[in-house]
This record gives structure tokens, C-alpha cells and sequence, in this order.
């Protein structure tokens, strides 16, 4: 058998049970009824079997709501009231009872409930307090004590964070998990300076992202700078290996000019500093014309 044809089969097995169910008025049924719902309404008819009872005379005899077996009957009962009662006891459950007498008896002269069973009302396990259930909310506490809820209802809280607001503590109770934390961004962009900036998002924002161009032709890596300031000609301003610009040093001694004659005076020291090339050291004249006799 195909798929198919076994839903085909199922479909009109529930169509048949959906129908008989309208027609026997069980409860919540409609025209649109699944098959689970339908199933539940017939296993609520309650299974009477063959119901018999007496009835005397001016009595009505009510016939219970349920299934019935065809073997049951109801008879009138002659002997002016000499009727046999009975006694019954019965236990509650979580499902309702009828209580009926068994057959060869009349009706029932008494009827003695049984307490509770331990089962259905020992709570000595429930741990749940007022902080765990929501107000206007109340449960049974391990005592058999109905206590009211305590617990707020925050509902669908929501917050943003920014630069200033930087945390936000979620405040106890339920939440019905629609309310959300957020922050909202924004990008920024900066070109490098001589001086040192502060790139700080708007009011309400957060950075994602700073992009930083490169630096402008007009400021040159000068890493490779070796040049000191004693090195630079006084008055000279140059930039250092920092990037920093530094005044120079260095002696300008321009053309510098000295004699020596070779018997006082037999060397002369040059001084220190920047020589503009004019500068000499010479023989005097007394040594000159003494070498030239020679």
C-alpha cells in the first residue's frame, strides 16, 4: 500500500470517527476536530457495562452518561418501600466518581469518602518561594500554604550603551525575552597631525571602526636623520631623527687666516666649526725671503 493510500485511509477513518463523535455530542468536537481531540472525547465515555436498577414505584431512574453494554435493565420494585439499600466507601482520584449501588440493591444508604491519598497531598517537595513566581501569580507552598507571587514583571526591557553609558545591569524579575541591549556605531577618520589628537565618537554612539590616512607629503619620514645639532651650522634650524626641529650648533667661522714662521711659530691649530673654504695658513715674509736666498 502506497503512502498515499494510507493517508487516504487514515483520512477517512478519522472522518468516520469525527462524524459519529458530532453525532454522539461528545464535547469539543467540531467539524474540524484532529484526530488526537477526537480520541480523547471517545476515551472520556465512561464504560457503565449492563446497568441495572429497581425503581419503585413514583421514582425516575437517571441513566448514566456513558457506554452501555445492552445489558443492563431497570425494573420496577413492588413491596410498598421494602427496599435493600447499601453501603459504599470510596477513595478520591483525580478523575470524577459515580457512585452506584451494585446490583440486587435499591439504592445506597450511605456513602464514606476516604481522605485524600498521601499522594495527592503531600507538597513537602515543592521548593518554589514568592520571589520565584510572578505576582498577581500564586502557587502552593511545601507547607500546603497558597502563597502570592512576588516576582515583577519586567516585561520586554530595553537599553542602550554608549561611550558615557558603558554597562547596564539587568534588573531581577521576568523578562519576556523580546527586550534587547544595544549600541549604536559609527566610523571616523583622521589624518596624522604635528600634534596629537582625540578621536571621540557623537554624543550617544559608539566607535566601530577609526581609519587613519597615511601622512601628508609634506611631513617626511626622517628616521634615516643622523645629523646632530653640532653638526649644523649656528642659526640653522633642521629636524631630527625625532621629527623634531632642533636649532644647529656648529661654529661659523667663515674664512679663517693664520701665519707661522717656522721657527716660533711652527704649526697652527684650526679651530673648531664651519670654514668657508678663503681661509689660509701662510709663511711670514721674513721666512720667505730667508728660504728664497737659500
Amino acid at each position: 500500500m502506497t503512502t498515499q493510500e494510507q493517508i487516504t485511509r487514515l483520512t477517512e477513518a478519522r472522518n468516520t470517527l469525527r462524524n459519529k463523535a458530532i453525532n454522539l455530542k461528545l464535547a469539543n468536537i467540531e467539524p474540524s476536530s484532529k484526530m488526537d481531540a477526537i480520541a480523547t472525547a471517545f476515551d472520556g465515555i465512561s464504560n457503565n457495562g449492563g446497568v441495572k436498577a429497581e425503581v419503585k414505584e413514583g421514582d425516575t431512574y437517571i441513566i448514566p452518561e456513558g457506554y452501555h453494554n445492552g445489558s443492563g435493565s431497570v425494573s420496577g420494585v413492588s413491596g410498598g418501600g421494602n427496599y435493600t439499600l447499601q453501603d459504599k466507601t470510596v477513595t478520591p482520584t483525580k478523575s470524577a466518581q459515580s457512585v452506584t449501588p451494585d446490583d440486587g440493591s435499591y439504592g445506597l444508604s450511605s456513602v464514606t469518602v476516604n481522605p485524600i491519598p498521601e499522594a495527592y497531598q503531600d507538597v513537602t517537595s515543592v521548593t518554589a518561594g514568592a520571589g520565584d513566581v510572578l505576582a498577581t501569580k500564586t502557587v502552593v507552598d511545601a507547607t500546603g500554604k497558597v502563597v502570592a507571587g512576588t516576582m515583577p514583571n519586567n516585561g520586554a526591557v530595553n537599553a542602550k550603551l554608549d561611550a558615557t553609558t558603558k554597562n547596564y545591569t539587568v534588573p531581577k524579575g521576568y523578562h519576556d525575552g523580546t527586550g534587547s541591549v544595544s549600541i549604536s556605531t559609527e566610523e571616523k577618520s583622521a589624518t596624522p597631525t604635528k600634534a596629537s589628537q582625540s578621536v571621540t565618537p557623537t554624543a550617544g554612539k559608539v566607535l566601530s571602526k577609526v581609519t587613519v590616512a597615511a601622512i601628508p607629503a609634506a611631513y617626511q619620514d626622517v628616521t634615516g636623520v643622523t645629523a646632530t645639532a653640532d653638526k649644523v651650522l649656528d642659526g640653522s634650524v633642521f629636524v631630527d631623527s625625532d621629527g623634531e626641529a632642533v636649532e644647529g650648533t656648529m661654529a661659523n667661522k667663515g674664512a679663517v687666516s693664520a701665519t707661522i714662521d717656522g721657527l716660533t711659530v711652527s704649526s697652527y691649530t684650526i679651530p673648531a666649526g664651519y670654514h668657508n673654504g678663503l681661509g689660509k695658513v701662510s709663511l711670514t715674509n721674513d721666512i720667505e725671503a730667508a728660504l728664497a736666498a737659500i
